[in-house]
């Protein structure tokens, strides 16, 4: 089975997060995804507590049978490096392939283990912005060197969880998120002035 990593805040997990999971399934580029939550020391001053992103991430995929997600980065007090997190997927899966789903622009990033994490994992890339993924992978030598580990997927989508904040902050209401993640954002008063 190929399996899809989507690491990420969730601060909150917006409709985009499981538009681009779906459609790493529906290409066959995956076979199921699982969204991976950063842990509370992962500080980002606009992250809520993993306790809620959580639940909101729990609420979006209760329908979804092909998208779940691990908790296994909860169990660190400390900052736990995605190249980390993939392997420490990898004992709960053994025998299956894990890609990592990043945005073309992450490619760009000086990864942890990079060269590692390209050849014994491999990648899901989107397009993000005016960012040409050919040319990121060719100019590379490492990624070209891999590139048959990278799968690119032509998804581009300008949501950002960022958004979904300053509409709740706004107006109170996003079509952004799913409505029980939108009801689960208003009953813990969660992104409201002066929050962040």
């Amino acid at each position: 089975m190929i399996i899809g990593m989507l690491g990420g805040s969730f601060c909150p997990p917006t409709i985009a997060h499981l538009e681009l999971s779906k459609m790493c399934i529906e290409q066959g580029l995956c076979d199921k995804v699982i969204w991976v939550p950063v842990n509370d020391a992962y500080r980002k001053s606009t992250n809520i507590q993993a306790e809620h992103r959580i639940n909101m991430v729990k609420l979006m995929l209760k329908n979804e049978p092909d998208i779940t997600y691990s908790l296994h980065e909860q169990n660190h007090n400390d900052i736990i490096r995605t190249y980390e997190s993939i392997q420490e997927l990898q004992t709960q899966y053994p025998g299956d392939k894990l890609l990592f789903i990043a945005g073309a622009d992450k490619m760009e990033f000086k990864w942890f283990q990079r060269e590692a994490f390209v050849r014994d994992f491999g990648f899901i890339v989107t397009n993000r912005g005016d960012v040409d993924c050919e040319a990121i992978i060719n100019n590379s030598p490492t990624l070209s060197k891999w590139k048959d580990n990278i799968k690119i997927l032509p998804y581009q989508s300008d949501i950002s969880s960022t958004q979904v904040r300053e509409q709740i902050q706004l107006v109170g209401e996003s079509n952004l998120v799913t409505p029980e993640v939108l009801q689960y954002i208003k009953e813990n008063k969660l992104f409201t002035k002066g929050e962040f």
